[in-house]
């Protein structure tokens, strides 16, 4: 007796409500930016971006939803990431209409996915774009980073099953308070206060007031937009940047710790090993690229916000990574596949998962010095690991590199180098968004598609672009009683 025969059919009626309530979503998400052009008086593109909203509203389900609400049922788990890839994937496509007038399809195709996974590979020039399109592009990696599927859950939707099941295809599963619907609010609440402090405290550092904004919006969300096309410079002063830095740092500490804050005080942070190890990497990071520069005086401080950004997947660049050291770039390559905090907005494997990868490694060096009846639990913070857990993190990990090393060869058939198409594949599977210039307009469209299946599956952790692509998914047969 197979396992296959126990697969439930695809409940198309509830994935659709509920995908349509995901994409309600869309109307305020579009209707912010078209704000913010009817008030530069940029009208095409008001009038794209709330054509946009106007669509994603219908698209909703004016019509058939009402239709469907009584049919339609509590998602499971694999419904839930059904709708999660299919909304990241609908929000990309309305996000490349307004893009249209200033680019290929394919490459405002690729902003927009960029935008909405918190990347921030880049095909568009952002000194020629309108200052409504600027902020679409940050304000598109913040939504991004709160979490499409989450957003909705603390917004939109009822507590219930699918709340908790969408909850759980994008966020940590331990809750804070006592619904899944209150937990997202209070992420989100933390969310939006780092969002205000990143702004204010980026403002006081001497940043001219739009840049801050969308800096701040594109950094706490570890995404990397920036209005200027060489991203940052030395000459931006030390307080700017150091206070860029920081920003960044707080967004790839997980949204939990900070939301436990208010109840729990700064041991909240304190206790969180995923803080711990992410200062830690940091603080190597920052000193391979300071030794790379010579440790020259002027080169300290950009050599720390680049490895800052680099590991908490952010992509802002002091230092145009096409001419790093071939060193430099393996280097910000480790750092890139590590990441940042699980719950937080950054990419990469994460810091949980690295660290139960590092415990098994202890465990098994243990365990091989003991006698083979000794009994060695496998603990993390003082509590056991169950063997579930370990692989699910091992599964992840092994997708992750697997699709880094599928988009390495296919950056490399596209004529790229080889350490320059692993740091590329790197870069968007992990939602950091640094180039070293095989991201531009000249890459192949199958190269520029395949970085956004990579920025794609990256932002989703793999799986459920998995299960959407699982014959079984569509196909599965009702069993027979």
């Amino acid at each position: 007796m197979t396992l296959s025969r126990f697969i439930e059919p695809l409940d198309r009626r509830s994935v659709l409500v509920h995908l349509g309530a995901l994409l309600r979503l869309g109307a305020p998400v579009f209707l912010v930016p078209a704000l913010v052009a009817a008030a530069a008086r940029e009208w095409p593109e008001a009038l794209s971006f709330g054509g946009v909203a106007a669509l994603a509203f219908v698209a909703g389900g004016l019509r058939w939803r009402s239709r469907l609400r009584g049919r339609a049922k509590d998602l499971g788990l694999r419904d839930a990431l059904l709708v999660t890839a299919a909304g990241y994937l609908a929000f990309a496509l309305l996000g490349a209409l307004p893009l249209l007038r200033h680019g290929a399809p394919v490459d405002a195709f690729f902003d927009s996915v960029s935008g909405f996974t918190t990347t921030g590979l880049g095909m568009l020039d952002p000194e020629k774009l309108p200052f409504s399109i600027q902020f679409f592009r940050a304000w598109s990696q913040w939504i991004g980073g709160a979490g499409i599927a989450v957003l909705s859950v603390a917004v939109l939707l009822p507590p219930g099953t699918t709340a908790a099941r969408l909850h759980e295809s994008e966020a940590e599963r331990s809750g804070l308070v006592g619904s899944v619907v209150a937990t997202a609010r209070v992420v989100l609440a933390a969310y939006l206060a780092l969002t205000v402090g990143a702004v204010v405290l980026l403002a006081l550092a001497g940043t001219p007031s739009w840049e801050a904004l969308l800096h701040g919006l594109a950094a706490i969300s570890t995404g990397g937009f920036s209005p200027r096309s060489e991203s940052l410079a030395a000459g931006d002063g030390a307080a700017r940047l150091l206070a860029l830095a920081f920003v960044m740092l707080a967004g790839a500490i997980s949204m939990r710790s900070w939301a436990r804050l208010r109840s729990e005080g700064p041991g909240a942070l304190a206790r969180d090993p995923q803080l711990r190890l992410l200062l830690i990497a940091a603080a190597v990071g920052a000193l391979l690229f300071a030794a790379d520069a010579g440790f020259a005086e002027g080169r300290r401080v950009p050599a720390f916000v680049d490895a800052v950004s680099t590991l908490s997947t952010t992509g802002f660049a002091v230092e145009d990574p096409a001419r790093w050291s071939e060193g430099r770039k393996l280097g910000a390559t480790a750092l890139m596949l590590v990441g940042g905090s699980t719950g937080s907005t950054a990419g990469g494997l994460k810091l949980l998962r690295v660290l139960l990868l590092l415990k098994v490694v202890g465990w098994v060096v243990r365990r091989s010095l003991l006698p083979k009846e000794a009994t060695v639990p496998l603990r993390l913070q003082g509590e056991p690991v169950s063997e579930l857990v370990l692989r699910q993190a091992g599964a992840v990990a092994g997708l992750h590199l697997l699709v880094v090393a599928a988009g390495t060869v296919a950056l490399a058939a596209c004529g790229a180098g080889g350490l320059d198409a692993l740091f590329e594949s790197a870069s968007a599977t992990g939602t950091v968004g640094l180039s070293t210039g095989v991201t531009s307009p000249d890459l192949p469209v199958w190269g520029k598609l395949v970085l956004c299946l990579q920025m794609w599956a990256g932002r989703l952790e793999v799986l459920p672009l998995l299960v959407a692509g699982h014959p079984r998914t569509w196909f599965a047969q009702r069993r027979k009683p």
